[in-house]
């Protein structure tokens, strides 16, 4: 927008009839756009609100200025309105108000401002009508407003709408985990069978319907998982013994080709979660880190404290508090996940991997379920360089863990 100089406010030529109307001070300081044109629709007082809304602020006395100092006129809908077939034209002819009318002012630059316009005729003494004032309200700011509450409420419906999803999918999902029971339970019963037959065929068609039957078991779990309620049955955790005691489970979920490494701080906080639902998160990303790592690599689980707040960490859940939080995070040298594919992570049955390797449903998990703890989520990554996800937990309490310190103070975990 062009620099609009405070002389700008009222330009007002010395013969101006509606200046002994209207005085100087009614309108320079007015918080909406004011402006007054004659009966012939030249423009001949402004002030410095209306100016701002247009983006310029018009000379007034060397041509015309036809009904507004705006570049251009759009309806409501983005039409071009021609200035001659604009509501501002109609007043002079109809000699009749117009209130409450919503318009767009398209500035010489290309953007555009919404508004609402109120369009008064103006009459001398005589009766005769001598112009009209144009009143202008900014609706920027407005529509920001609307548009956050349409968002809300869209969430809210779609919240609503997933809510009946997962009671009618969950006892759907329930009954068919029963029957996938009864189908796993026969097939062990013809394992015996199937082995003392001796037919490789047989074997290997057996072999088939086991894999396919615990690949549905595990997608159905995910899905009850996801479904249902979570409990909340909490205990305080100190993470560093937590990790310490899933190292060996975490070393053969990675595979012999990755090297795990713990980098465990030893003043590292407690927390407060679901123990069963935490060590669930966890081998849920060390399975995704081995995925990401087929030709071996990297793997480093690591706890720290940290201070969060609003400023430092502006990409929060809704449930965020500034305060004290205890993290773990898990970060591997892998492929790394490309900007596109990070955007949509964390969205339910949403995978970058074969469709009979993976659920699409563990990173959703993990969100909900830091969630859930009052947590918050990062995960950062780069094509070929690798992926970071850091949960972020409420510190528990002011003690810190004693897990890994040993008697000269080094830590276990290194």
């Amino acid at each position: 927008m062009a620099d609009i100089p405070p002389s700008a406010g009222l330009r007002l030529p010395e013969d101006a009839p509606l200046v002994r109307k209207i005085g100087h001070e009614l309108i320079e300081f007015l918080p909406v756009g004011v402006y007054l044109c004659n009966a012939v629709g030249h423009l001949t007082t402004y002030n410095p609100k209306a100016a701002e809304i247009w983006g310029e602020a018009p000379e007034l006395g060397k041509e015309p200025i036809k009904y507004t100092g705006a570049y251009r006129l759009r309806s409501e809908n983005g039409a071009h309105m021609p200035l001659e077939q604009s509501p501002l034209a109609a007043v002079l002819l109809s000699k009749k108000p117009i209130t409450n009318l919503r318009m767009i002012v398209e500035r010489r630059d290309g953007s555009q401002v919404p508004i609402l316009a109120n369009i008064v005729p103006l009459f001398g003494k005589n009766g005769a009508m001598i112009g009209f004032m144009n009143s202008i309200q900014d609706l920027r700011q407005h529509a920001a407003q609307e548009q956050a509450q349409n968002s809300l409420q869209n969430a809210l419906i779609q919240a609503q709408k997933m809510e009946q999803i997962g009671k009618v999918g969950g006892g759907v999902v329930h009954e068919f985990t029963n029957q996938l029971t009864s189908l796993s339970m026969s097939l062990s019963l013809m394992e015996k069978e199937i082995m003392d037959a001796g037919s490789e065929q047989l074997q290997a068609r057996y072999a088939l319907c086991r894999e396919a039957t615990d690949q549905v078991t595990q997608l159905a779990e995910g899905l009850l998982l996801f479904a249902r309620t979570r409990p909340r049955a909490l205990e305080r955790i100190d993470p560093n013994q937590l990790l310490l005691g899933m190292s060996t489970l975490i070393s053969n979920e990675a595979g012999q080709t990755i090297d795990c490494q713990l980098n465990l701080a030893t003043d590292s906080s407690f927390l407060r979660a679901n123990k069963q639902h935490l060590e669930s998160a966890i081998i849920n990303l060390v399975a995704n880190a081995r995925d990401a790592m087929a030709q071996g690599g990297q793997l480093t689980l690591s706890t720290f404290n940290t201070h969060l707040d609003r400023s430092n960490f502006p990409h929060h859940n809704a449930n965020f508090k500034p305060g004290r939080y205890v993290a773990v995070c898990i970060t591997d040298t892998g492929t790394g996940i490309a900007p596109e594919a990070l955007e949509h992570i964390f969205a339910p049955f949403y995978t970058t991997r074969a469709v009979d390797k993976s659920t699409g449903l563990g990173l959703t998990m993990v969100k909900g379920f830091v969630t859930d703890m009052n947590g918050q989520l990062t995960i950062t990554s780069r094509v070929g360089e690798g992926t970071s996800v850091s949960l972020y937990f409420p510190c528990y309490g002011t003690e810190h863990s004693l897990a890994i310190t040993g008697s000269d103070g080094t830590s276990n975990g290194e």
